[in-house]
């Protein structure tokens, strides 16, 4: 933990600040409290390396009496609240006076307690800027016992400078007044009184300040006193994520001044927790500020951005060449991308310039300048170009900080630039690198920040940076196909991974500096942590499409034994890299702050697909499991078809923050996303034909699939026939036989064992699902009607229980009813759930889509541009595309004629059902019975398609 003095100069840093370089206020208090404990939320930064310098004789005065408006609090004896700290704190007492000429005085002492903080005493940093301020040295001594031990005429101080050009390219002026004290011994008290006179002139005399008040260890008394002359309105507010302030001012008047006074004794300490958000305010402190509002901090800005600032003639050819590109959008994209590149970063910043951007014909002439330098740049050359851009000044250390603070310049530390074509607002960054393509598929690095927009008529308060596009900018997807030709050998592995928006742009500056080889040594390096003994199969493909900002790798592998045998079953490992780093994991759940969620606001998809060898053959149609909250919406998908399984996540972070009391269960939620995926694909023994049990001598996937019905049907009647199952669980073993008769086309027996199950447990939900699909199974459309809308009251997923009443009312011919249970069952998720629908959510669009069309009534909006969006895209995207008019029935049938063994006899099933119902949509009943025959000839008989196709001959049959 720094000594108290070394607390007290960061905040002192406050007066400092200058945007694109040194510390917000946020960034400050965040900086302080990182470094009193060990994983907050943000460390503080690394100081450059100093050199020693002079500094004129007026800067620094050794010695200076106290100032007689100065009522210093004596100090208090020491007591036991330090506990077992290293340092304790007896006194901070800071003392301010707004005047023409601000000055903050310090009085502070700390006693150490162990000779592990020896140091954090010996040695004393005050930080000033001798350009507009002064040092004043008042008393540095050392308390021992009853020995007071006096060091102020005799301490060393060592001027110390931050090297030019250093940290980033910043240079700020700032000047450490460095002193080493001889002889510190534990026990020892360090007294330390200094001030600093004067402020940045380019406040115009506004005073601005932020004092911090709680810290890691216990201040046995901490006071703050604001000395103003009455008729100068300063504003107070104590701002922090902890506990809420109570405390108020005792104010008083005298001879023309103000006096607020806060003072606490006996503060508690405050212990940060780690993986906290950027801006999480986890010390409380104190804010004072002159301004009045929002709008009175944009009038103030306004001025530093003038819109009269003529270009240098240097740049007409850049600007003629710009007004010849065919739209704005475009014109703007090339103006900001030639800032970026052509004028390089760097920061001078001395006296004024802190703020003031130097004007655009001096920028050029250096080809170099900081954020407001660049953003000036771009801001005249937009408004040359036509295009209405201002300045947007915000927060890169704390990006949403600004919303909790009193209205001030200082919450900022960056400058940018909005441009408003076309009736859009876009929010551009000119210190970025790395960004091409349309403006809209550009980054946000400031995605929901709060930022102030610099117009001295229009702004009234802060505004959000939110992209309307922000699924499509900040976007992670990663495809990974495995294949394996037998068991027991090596594998195969392909992977298509996209980067978007600024990941893409990240990447981009990377590739630039990687040749070849070095780019499969950071693939190889990558997949070798998931698969020891990986290798490249030929090289890595790299793609980078401009025009949507998208960069793609493509890879593929040879893997090592890419299954293993388990008890009789085959087991693939996989998982999901780019969610790595998505959720942050702390050491407990129980917190005072919010946890930082790291994904947003990522959208992330991932994709697996396992080709198994040819004598894989498993029926598991996809089945979503759906988790949200405030946080995230997040949604698995699993199938498993033919010698194919897939598993799908599509996630989308919601928000950054999760507060405390929340923590807990978002937790929870995550854990069971990570189950629901799984990270495995498994074969079990009977899925393999020709093998196991149930394989044996048989050849079909047809055969194995009535085995399979079979084996159900007699392992739950010897479960059931030891009188062991009562209520749920009878319930639930007299719902598995049924639907496995129903596969046997036992209708009579499934319909016995659904109403025995409902009888079982007539309030489980699932029990009413079954006897539903037992009833439309038979035909008795109306009773299965009613059946699914009573699953649906009882709690039965929404998606399935609308998709199933759907199929009801559709052969009960109510086609409009059925119509609006399939959009349901299509749409129904939680609140800003992953907007494009996953394969289980794709067959009640289908059957939406041709209902509609044979209602003759037009599709929605979003199923419209779904239908066109991918026809050759994953099952049953096809389909969809067929009643759109974008394939035909033939076009179909070859697009499934691409696929693999049972995976082509599944699909084919449903590929000829939807053809039927397209021909009837056609008006013809010829090809459409053609058809459904030979979807009932796949005899993939626990299809839906399967026994809609039997109604559907039905009534062919029974035309005239």
């Amino acid at each position: 933990m720094p000594p108290i003095h070394e607390t007290v100069r960061r905040w002192a840093r406050v007066l400092l600040l200058m945007w694109c370089g040194v510390a917000s206020p946020a960034e400050a208090q965040v900086a302080a409290t990182a470094a009193d404990v060990p994983g907050a939320a943000a460390p503080a930064p690394t100081e450059p390396p100093l050199k020693e310098v002079s500094v004129a004789e007026t800067a620094f005065v050794r010695g200076a009496p106290l100032p007689d408006w100065a009522d210093l609090l004596p100090l208090p004896p020491p007591t036991t609240t330090a506990g077992q700290r290293a340092i304790a704190v007896r006194l901070e007492d800071t003392h301010l006076l707004v005047a023409d000429k601000p000055v903050q005085l310090v009085n502070a002492a700390q006693q150490v307690l162990d000779a592990a903080a020896l140091g954090q005493i010996g040695q004393v940093a005050l930080h000033f800027i001798p350009q507009y301020q002064r040092l004043l040295l008042h008393k540095v001594a050392l308390l021992r016992g009853g020995q007071t031990i006096d060091h102020t005429a005799s301490v060393p101080v060592r001027f110390l400078q931050r090297e030019t050009g250093l940290e980033h390219g910043i240079y700020s002026g700032v000047i450490t007044a460095s002193l080493l004290l001889p002889d510190v011994r534990v026990g020892d008290t360090l007294m330390l009184q200094y001030s600093i006179e004067g402020a940045n002139p380019i406040f115009g005399g506004r005073y601005v300040n932020g004092l911090s008040w709680q810290r890691a260890v216990p201040v046995q008394l901490r006071r703050v006193t604001l000395n103003a002359p009455a008729q100068r309105r300063i504003r107070w507010k104590w701002v922090g994520d902890g506990a809420p302030a109570t405390l108020e001012p005792v104010e008083t008047s005298t001879n023309g001044m103000r006096r607020l006074r806060f003072e606490e004794r006996d503060v508690a300490a405050v212990d940060a927790e780690p993986m906290m958000p950027r801006g999480t305010f986890a010390l409380r402190w104190l804010q004072f500020s002159e301004f009045a509002d929002w709008a009175d901090v944009a009038r103030w800005a306004d001025a530093l951005f003038p819109s009269i600032d003529p270009l240098p003639p240097e740049l007409a050819p850049v600007i003629d060449r710009l007004r010849q590109l065919p739209s704005p959008a475009e014109q703007a994209s090339q103006a900001l991308q030639w800032v970026q590149s052509e004028v390089r970063y760097y920061s001078v910043a001395l006296g004024e310039s802190s703020h003031r951007p130097h004007a655009p014909a001096e920028v050029l002439r250096n080809r170099y300048g900081d954020c407001k330098d660049k953003s000036l740049l771009l801001m005249r050359m937009l408004q040359t170009l036509g295009i209405p851009a201002r300045a947007v000044l915000a927060s890169l250390s704390a990006p949403q900080a600004a919303g909790k603070l009193l209205a001030s310049p200082l919450a900022f530390d960056h400058v940018i630039v909005q441009a408003r074509i076309d009736g859009r607002d876009y929010v551009l960054d000119p210190t970025r690198l790395g960004q091409r393509g349309p403006l809209d598929r550009m980054g946000q690095g400031l995605e929901e920040a709060r930022v102030l927009v610099v117009d001295a008529n229009e702004t009234k308060a802060l505004a959000t940076v939110r992209s309307p596009n922000r699924a499509e900018i900040f976007r992670s997807e990663l495809n990974e196909t495995f294949r394996l030709d037998a068991f027991g050998e090596d594998g195969e592995l392909e992977t298509e991974q996209h980067w978007t928006g600024l990941q893409a742009e990240m990447l981009r500056l990377t590739l630039a500096r990687a040749d070849p080889a070095r780019l499969e040594r950071i693939v190889l390096a990558g997949a070798e942590r998931r698969y020891p003994g990986i290798t490249l199969l030929g090289s890595p493909a790299l793609s980078d499409d401009l025009q949507r900002n998208r960069i793609t790798l493509r890879t593929r592998f040879k893997v090592p034994k890419l299954a293993n045998a388990d008890r009789g079953n085959w087991v693939l490992r996989f998982a999901a890299p780019n969610m790595q780093g998505s959720f942050a994991s702390p050491p407990s759940t129980t917190r005072s702050f919010p946890l930082v969620l790291p994904a947003f606001p990522m959208t992330i998809a991932y994709n697996a697909e396992v080709r198994w060898p040819a004598s894989v053959s498993a029926i598991i149609d996809p089945l979503t499991l759906r988790i949200g909250n405030d946080a995230f919406n997040a949604e698995v998908t699993r199938s498993f078809r033919g010698n194919v399984s897939r598993a799908s996540l599509k996630f989308e972070a919601l928000t950054g923050s999760v507060p405390a009391r929340d923590v807990a269960a978002m937790l929870d939620d995550m854990k069971k996303l990570e189950r629901s995926l799984g990270g495995a694909m498994v074969v079990a023994a009977g899925q393999i034909k020709g093998g196991g049990v149930l394989g044996i001598g048989r050849k079909t996937m047809q055969d194995t699939l009535q085995a399979r019905l079979q084996s159900t049907i007699e392992r739950t009647g010897k479960a059931m026939a030891g009188g062991q199952l009562a209520g749920d669980d009878l319930a639930q073993a007299l719902c598995l036989r049924a639907e496995a008769e129903l596969g046997l086309a036992r209708l009579d027996d499934a319909l016995k064992d659904a109403q025995e199950a409902v009888r079982a447990a007539p309030s489980l939900a699932a029990v009413w699902v079954c006897q539903g699909n037992a009833s439309w199974a038979r035909g008795d459309f109306n009773a299965a009607d009613a059946e699914f809308g009573k699953a649906l009251v009882l709690g039965q997923s929404p998606a399935e229980a609308y998709y199933r009443r759907g199929h009801a009312r559709f052969y009960a011919g109510r086609l409009e009813q059925a119509a609006d249970d399939f959009g349901r069952a299509a749409t129904e998720r939680p609140a800003g759930a992953v907007s494009q629908p996953s394969g289980d959510r794709l067959y009640p669009l289908l059957w939406q889509a041709w209902t509609l069309q044979r209602l003759g009534r037009p599709w929605p909006a979003p199923l419209a541009a779904l239908a066109v969006a991918e026809p050759q895209g994953a099952w049953p995207r096809p389909a969809l595309a067929m009643f759109a008019g974008q394939m035909t029935p033939q076009q179909l049938l070859e697009q499934i004629a691409r696929k693999e063994g049972d995976e082509r006899e599944l699909a084919l099933t449903e590929g000829w059902f939807y053809i039927g119902q397209y021909w009837l949509n056609q008006g013809r009943p010829d090809q459409a019975r053609e058809a459904f025959e030979q979807a009932r000839a796949k005899g993939v008989t626990t299809y839906i398609e399967h026994t809609a196709a039997g109604f559907e001959l039905q009534r062919l049959a029974a035309r005239p």
